[in-house]
């Protein structure tokens, strides 16, 4: 467990680096976009729980937006004693700045939505694999979250995110993603 625990911290560190340097990140958003919400998965859901993304991810501003426009729950993760709960959002909630450096809605127990209500979880990474792997933070929280979760739940990321020809480290613990959404390609399982 610790030589996995070491490799992954390896690809992490490497991976958020080229994250950091990929161009046309707002165009090849607007790509993964337009790809995810043309998915039976996104037509079909009611709720969506989705992400506030950091400047180096794939921007999901619009996403959020688009989807509360479009008559969809939208709830976004919040940390609360090491675990994710999600919380229904509107288009002009303010979100707050957690010590994870993410935004994440304020607590209010009257928009917790249950883990069993969300048809679809677009969940991020920092890298994925071809076998549907996902490489996170390391703090687990996804991991945990999507555990004998009956939601449909898709990977979004920028194509260079992918790891061709090589697998992540895994242990029994990670999940394997349903569909990974890139703009050049997406996988399913």
């Amino acid at each position: 467990m610790i030589e996995i625990d070491k490799k992954k911290s390896e690809i992490r560190k490497k991976y958020l680096i080229l994250r950091k340097n990929i161009v046309n990140k707002e165009l090849k958003s607007e790509i993964i976009f337009s790809n995810l919400i043309q998915t039976e998965d996104y037509e079909n859901a009611k709720i969506i729980a989705l992400y506030k993304s950091l400047e180096t991810e794939v921007n999901t501003t619009k996403l959020i937006d688009y989807s509360i426009n479009n008559g969809k729950v939208v709830a976004l993760p919040r940390v609360v004693n090491n675990e994710l709960i999600f919380y229904k959002i509107s288009i002009n909630d303010k979100l707050e700045k957690s010590k994870f450096g993410v935004y994440e809605p304020i607590s209010n127990n009257e928009n917790i939505i249950n883990k069993d209500e969300i048809d679809l979880i677009i969940v991020p990474g920092i890298c994925f694999d071809e076998e549907m792997n996902r490489l996170g933070f390391g703090k687990g929280f996804y991991d945990r979250y999507l555990y004998n979760c009956k939601s449909k739940f898709i990977g979004i990321c920028f194509e260079e995110q992918i790891l061709y020809n090589k697998i992540l480290p895994v242990t029994k613990y990670d999940v394997k993603m349903q569909k990974i959404i890139t703009d050049k390609k997406v996988f399913s399982r």
